[in-house]
């Protein structure tokens, strides 16, 4: 039987990782066929996984960097009172673990929110891949520099009135939903309103009045947890350019 060709491998990975930000590493710009199959080979594909089940938890070692192909992964920070708050949110197309690489362990736990399939790349072939494919380490770094600055950016807005933390969560999915190829203006919410209460810092009551105030001002329409923005402009002016600029970093 004939080998496949260049761009049928070439095609088979840009399909496979379409709208992941893995498909970046995966796939950078120049490699060769046989630098392809080298990355094809250290690159797990994963069973599905369903709500409720962990893809690592707090103390777990870490093993690898995780892809999320499809759904949602909520990360989880637990108190010494063993209160559960959550403290991240990944979608589809977006890349966790990068808190395990320095020490070895994971600080948090990932929980899937939803049914989820995942792409891992193995720890202990990280640097091995990255030596054999050169844009791969800058890649990782922008990659964890972006989701630090995402971090900072939550930290800094949940000092702010419930009403802009509301506005920004919302600005916020609608962003990162864009940017992996996905509609701006209609996706779900994977979290509950107690979940979205506690990811913000806001009471159950808080989030249940916003999400109607939002909806009868006509920025958004909700239905159980589909959401259609109506008016993003109106959201984001809700918390001001000031706001914006001072989460940016220096």
């Amino acid at each position: 039987m004939e080998s496949p060709g260049y761009s049928d491998i070439y095609e088979k990975l840009r399909v496979d990782c379409k709208n992941c930000s893995l498909g970046g590493i995966c796939i950078p710009r120049g490699l060769d066929e046989d630098e392809i199959e080298r990355v094809n080979k250290i690159i797990h594909r994963r069973r599905t996984l369903h709500k409720g089940d962990y893809l690592y938890r707090a103390g777990d070692s870490f093993e690898s960097l995780l892809a999320l192909k499809a759904g949602t992964v909520k990360i989880i920070s637990s108190d010494s009172r063993g209160n559960d708050h959550i403290i991240g949110l990944f979608l589809p197309g977006e890349i966790l673990g990068f808190g395990g690489v320095a020490t070895g362990k994971h600080e948090y736990s990932a929980v899937v929110q939803d049914t989820v399939s995942v792409c891992e790349i193995p720890a202990d072939r990280l640097e091995a891949l990255c030596q054999e494919v050169p844009n791969l380490q800058h890649q990782l770094f922008q990659l964890m520099s972006c989701k630090l600055n995402q971090e900072r950016c939550k930290i800094m807005m949940n000092k702010r009135p419930a009403e802009e933390r509301m506005a920004s969560f919302l600005v916020d999915l609608s962003e990162r939903y864009h940017s992996r190829g996905f509609s701006a203006v209609e996706f779900s919410l994977s979290l509950t309103r107690q979940e979205i209460g506690n990811y913000l810092g806001l009471a159950l009551e808080t989030v249940s009045r916003l999400l109607s105030h939002f909806q009868d001002a006509g920025y958004i329409e909700i239905d159980r947890k589909q959401v259609v923005i109506k008016n993003l402009t109106g959201l984001k002016a809700i918390f001001s350019a000031d706001n914006r600029d001072d989460q940016k970093i220096a």
